[in-house]
């Protein structure tokens, strides 16, 4: 989207040249451009590709599409691919031509010198192998396994026969046996991509909330991610899958930050460090001595700066240590690492040095935690992380680098779930689940809708301690239970009783939130999942309990058996997700496939008409009285679709709702400003370097931008779920609406020419079945692309109020961090003052938010029309009749050159 990718202009050659490493000449076929290589999230759908003759932002697939004047990739295509991407030899992002690769519409050969264990372009096939590999009986079930297995070995047989075959026939029975080669293809290539169903679920929490040790507790390796007791062990997302490819070993990929982004969190480090020092000198403000947040920033800033270029960093100016070698240079040929263990343990260790600050006794005096940006880890076979359920364990949100803080953000609208994790460490009359993830997050999550099937994990469920057990027997009500009971016995009582009233509070809080958020007094089917754990007394209750030999002694904190803990209650509602999941894409895949089998068979099998002056004036008729739906019909429909997704009942009613929020957010302005001069001068310049974000050492990150758009968001969540829902949501009903429109004018036209067959010329009008297949998998595919349509911008167009704020006050924020000396806070928090109200009638940050909101909401109407538009193409010229009009030997000479098609068509059909 042209709206929220920045890139330099564009030169007019094709195959150009870029200055910035980030963007990549495209050219093919005449059509030139350049990929956004930070904005490669996801391959398939992402809009990276900015057009040479205009301003238009396309997918990869769309930009070779277009160049092709094709709707559909075929094998043929894949070649081109290659002369796509003009790769290199520099240190490119490399991580993510893994997305490209992922694609499975790519094969990339990769000259750049290799070190170390690095990967060369078959070793990011083998990665992409890995994630495409199919389930194994035990993680997912032998019934689901077997099914979608054969189901890829006919598709695959199926796509050989149609290429082998030594049929030729006239033009138009060609084009059909095209059509079909071009179908069972992209079946296929679907069927080998998605076997393995992917159930992305991000896993979120306060600092030190022990998500870490929880998911070493579900898949069973204790030692697999660093855990720390007293502080955070998790600064970048940590991706855990299971594969049966992989063997026995254990094995991570570790991507690092680019040299340029390395850069620009180096500058807000020594900034930070000349900032304390001008805070300890007193030349910032002699009033506020630095204070114990002050002095955690700059500590947080030399000890990543040791890390990387040794101890003599922290008296260096920015300029000097561009200049200073490092001690581990992450940018040198590759800018991905490669490690394997033979056990989650060895693994572990190796990973520790790439995800927390060591010792320099512990890391050899190499730290790489630093540079690095995500890692992804592959573990054996589990039966616990089923194969195509990825675990991803999430750092806090406001990182000081805006790569990872953008790492995290791209996960995050990626996830089909969200599991919230919280600490279950004090009494019952402190425990609040709302306070422990952050308004923004809990907002964020609700506007993604990912709240609907809400999972909650609390843990460490076995602290309590001998003190706090007379207390809470009194709030429980336990007396008469506790009576003669030892010390151990009333903690196993307090800690069931308090598990049972949390999982009761958390609900009743999730619905109240759910209703607030609706803004209706309804919770419009809000379901909540909670579970209350314990990682500690599961690994030492599991421990003994698989002991082959003499039980081993145990030292559990509180409970008595494994299943206390609820850990097994997590692993099987793990298994019976992924399980879920990969039965849904089996079962879709094999709708899709024998629908086009069905198609197939009734074409294959029809006997052809035999008079030949009746075959000429049926094709006569055809071409005459069976006009499709015409270019005119579904320019018609999609202009009635944008009038009324345009409407009072649906972009207008955001519209209000944008204008209410707005005017509120106008009045709440200067009390932000004058609230967040409440900070440190030290904290408040952190922020203003890292253009209003950042986390610092607070569990809950500072964001300037969020508080200026909360109002905002607060009111559009009001009607939200009911624009952007994808079952019952305005812009999906409409979508939906004006593709059955367009179907029901060509089932009119079907309809017609029937009746004229079976009434002027005697010819069934069964015959026509074969068509109406194909139209039902047509409009079927295209349901689905609405949905998805739909789905992807409910999680977007949120976030471009904040990101507009956020563009707007870049200069403001780049003028604050240059402040120095004496008044530093009053001048900041002038100058932010003033940029929040410039502007008539509407200050301009807040008229630029409404702008961008409303320029993206015309994006999602223009994206749903382009792919109406491609349907009614499709369903003119793609559905075929020309059986009607073919002889009965030329009949009779399709079903003998065809006999192994069929074959396989009926193999399909008894799926």
């Amino acid at each position: 989207r042209a709206s929220s990718c920045i890139t330099p202009p564009l030169s007019s050659a094709a195959g150009m040249a870029t200055t910035d490493d980030n963007l990549w000449p495209v050219a093919y076929n005449g059509l030139s451009g350049e990929l956004d290589g930070s904005k490669v999230n996801t391959f398939t759908r992402g809009k990276c590709i900015r057009l040479s003759d205009g301003e238009e932002m396309v997918t990869p697939k769309s930009f070779l599409l277009k160049a092709e004047g094709k709707t559909e990739i075929t094998p043929s295509d894949q070649s081109n691919w290659k002369k796509l991407i003009e790769v290199r030899d520099n240190s490119e992002r490399t991580r993510n031509l893994q997305h490209i690769i992922d694609s499975g519409l790519v094969s990339l050969t990769d000259t750049r010198p290799k070190r170390r264990q690095k990967m060369s372009a078959n070793d990011y096939a083998t990665s992409a192998k890995v994630r495409r590999s199919k389930p194994s009986a035990t993680s997912v079930g032998p019934e689901h396994s077997e099914e979608s297995g054969n189901l890829q070995t006919l598709l695959e047989n199926l796509t050989h026969a149609l290429d082998s075959s030594s049929y030729r026939g006239t033009e138009d029975q060609q084009t059909a046996m095209s059509q079909w080669r071009s179908d069972a293809t992209t079946l296929k290539r679907k069927s080998d991509v998605t076997v393995r169903a992917e159930l992305i679920i991000g896993v979120v929490g306060r600092t030190a909330a022990g998500k870490s040790s929880l998911l070493n507790a579900i898949i069973k390796e204790p030692n697999l991610l660093p855990v720390s007791s007293h502080k955070s062990c998790t600064s970048v997302a940590i991706k855990i899958r299971s594969s049966s490819e992989v063997g026995s070993n254990y094995s991570a990929y570790i991507d690092f930050l680019t040299r340029e982004e390395w850069q620009e969190e180096l500058k807000s480090l020594c900034d930070d460090i000349a900032n304390y020092g001008q805070l300890e000198s007193g030349s910032l403000s002699s009033r506020r001595p630095p204070d114990r947040e002050s002095k955690k920033i700059r500590d947080i800033a030399v000890g990543k700066l040791k890390a990387v270029y040794g101890d003599s960093a922290v008296d260096k100016s920015y300029k000097e240590l561009k200049k200073t070698p490092m001690m581990v240079d992450a940018f040198q040929n590759e800018s991905r690492e490669y490690i394997e263990a033979p056990t989650s343990g060895d693994l572990g260790e190796q990973l520790n040095k790439f995800v927390v600050p060591l010792s320099s006794a512990a890391s050899g005096g190499v730290e790489w935690w630093p540079l690095v940006n995500s890692i992804s880890i592959f573990i054996p076979t589990c039966e616990f992380l089923p194969e195509g359920v990825v675990l991803v364990d999430l750092p806090g949100k406001g990182d000081a680098n805006t790569a990872r803080a953008a790492v995290t953000e791209d996960i995050l609208k990626e996830c089909d779930w969200v599991w919230i994790v919280c600490p279950m460490t004090r009494t019952t009359s402190d425990i609040t689940f709302v306070d422990q993830i952050d308004d923004e997050l809990r907002r964020q999550l609700s506007l993604d809708g990912q709240t609907h099937e809400l999972v909650v994990i609390c843990t460490m469920t076995d602290l309590l301690t001998n003190n706090d057990v007379p207390t809470e027997i009194q709030s429980f009500n336990l007396s008469e239970q506790a009576e003669g009971k030892s010390m151990q016995e009333k903690k196993i009582l307090v800690a069931k009783a308090r598990n049972e009233w949390a999982k009761a509070e958390i609900q009743k809080e999730c619905q109240e939130h759910a209703r607030e958020s609706a803004g209706t007094g309804e919770s419009r089917g809000h379901t909540t999942k909670v579970f209350t754990v314990s990682a500690n007394d599961y690994y030492e209750l599991s421990r003994a309990a698989e002991s082959t030999l003499q039980p081993e002694p145990v030292n559990p904190q509180l409970y008595d058996t494994v299943d206390d803990t609820e850990i097994p209650d997590l692993q099987h509602y793990l298994q019976g997700a992924g399980s879920a999941a990969l039965q849904e894409k089996v079962q879709r895949d094999k709708t899709a496939s024998q629908l086009l089998a069905k198609e197939m068979h009734l074409s294959l099998a029809d006997k052809g008409t035999q008079d030949s002056q009746k075959r000429l004036v049926v094709k006569q008729k055809f071409d005459t009285d069976l006009v499709s739906v015409t270019k005119s019909d579904t320019e018609n429909i999609i202009e009635d679709f944008k009038g009324t997704v345009h409407g009072a009942d649906c972009f207008g009613k955001l519209q209000t709702m944008l204008d209410e929020g707005i005017k509120l957010a106008v009045e709440n302005a200067k009390s932000e400003v004058t609230r967040w001069a409440k900070l440190n001068v030290h904290t408040y310049r952190a922020v203003c370097l890292r253009f209003g974000e950042f986390r610092g050492t607070r569990d809950e990150p500072i964001s300037f931008n969020s508080d200026l758009a909360r109002p905002i968001i607060y009111k559009l969540s009001q009607v939200w779920e009911e624009v952007f829902s994808t079952t019952d949501g305005k812009i999906h009903q409409l979508a939906q609406k004006a593709l059955q429109t367009l179907k029901d004018k060509f089932d009119e036209r079907v309809t017609h020419f029937r009746q004229l067959l079976s009434t002027g010329f005697d010819i069934s009008g069964e015959r026509l079945n074969p068509a109406k297949m194909r139209a039902d998998r047509l409009i079927k595919n295209s349901s689905q692309t609405l949905r998805k349509i739909v789905c992807e911008e409910r999680k977007d167009t949120h976030r471009e109020v904040k990101h507009a704020i956020q563009v707007e006050l870049k200069k403001a924020y780049h003028k604050c961090g240059e402040q120095k000396g004496q008044g530093t806070l009053e001048r900041m928090k002038s100058i932010m003052n003033d940029s929040v109200t410039e502007g008539t009638p509407l200050p301009k940050v807040f008229e630029a938010a409404k702008q961008s909101l409303m320029k993206h909401c015309n994006g999602i109407t223009e994206r749903i029309s382009v792919e109406l538009s491609r349907f009614g193409e499709e369903i003119s010229s793609a559905v075929s009749f020309q059986h009607l009009w073919t002889s009965p030997d030329d009949a009779r000479s399709i079903a003998k050159s065809t006999t192994d098609i069929q074959e396989i068509v009926s193999k399909l059909l008894q799926l």
